[in-house]
């Protein structure tokens, strides 16, 4: 696939509506659509060119993921409990992951805006979720079913983020050292989750 066979759908709301409806645009969507949406954030676009950009999908994920982590949190042991709460800490991860994106994917030439990166990084928020969800209801304290949730699910879902962003780029030298970046960082945090927030005992930091 090349640059122009991926295309954002919805990334750019009619510009003859008010600045209002053109925002509001990004969160409305047919009702059969959420869940399709939501299950292609796992699989790559090698057989569909279309990824879609939206803000609902993305919103939905972030209540989940930060409901999970504060049932995680409140279950931890108090010697174990981080000084921050899960959701400042999502906060600051769903604010700051775009940004260092975009000026990656800028250094690299890419033709991505900072809103479709900002859906696309969304809705891989997604693959934390089914990560978490099955490690903390499974109880495994060898954390073996936190691994391999987070090689199906969270590993799917920065593969097809990688691979989308690396289509956009266009510098093939810039091309791996971008998406390595942004994998770790993407895996990294999903680790830090589950053992702060969701993992009853260990102790992150001490205060």
């Amino acid at each position: 696939m090349k640059d122009h066979s991926i295309i954002f759908v919805g990334s750019e709301p009619s510009k003859d509506k008010d600045s209002v409806t053109r925002a509001l645009s990004y969160f409305t969507m047919p009702a059969d659509d959420l869940p399709k949406r939501i299950l292609q954030s796992f699989t790559p676009p090698l057989h569909s060119r279309f990824v879609y950009v939206d803000f609902l999908g993305p919103c939905l994920a972030f209540i989940l993921l930060a409901t999970i982590l504060g049932y995680g949190h409140a279950y931890k042991a108090p010697s174990a409990i981080y000084h921050r709460s899960p959701t400042e800490v999502l906060a600051v991860y769903c604010l700051s992951m775009p940004a260092i994106c975009y000026i990656l994917t800028r250094l690299g030439k890419s033709s991505i805006s900072f809103l479709q990166i900002l859906s696309l990084l969304g809705y891989g928020l997604y693959g934390y979720v089914f990560t978490l969800v099955i490690s903390f209801i499974s109880d495994e304290t060898n954390n073996v079913i936190f691994y391999l949730a987070m090689i199906l699910f969270t590993g799917t879902s920065v593969f097809r983020t990688c691979l989308i962003i690396l289509l956009t780029i266009k510098l093939p030298a810039i091309r791996l050292l971008v998406c390595s970046i942004i994998a770790i960082l993407q895996t990294l945090f999903v680790v830090f989750l589950y053992f702060t927030f969701v993992h009853s005992s260990f102790a992150f930091r001490k205060h």
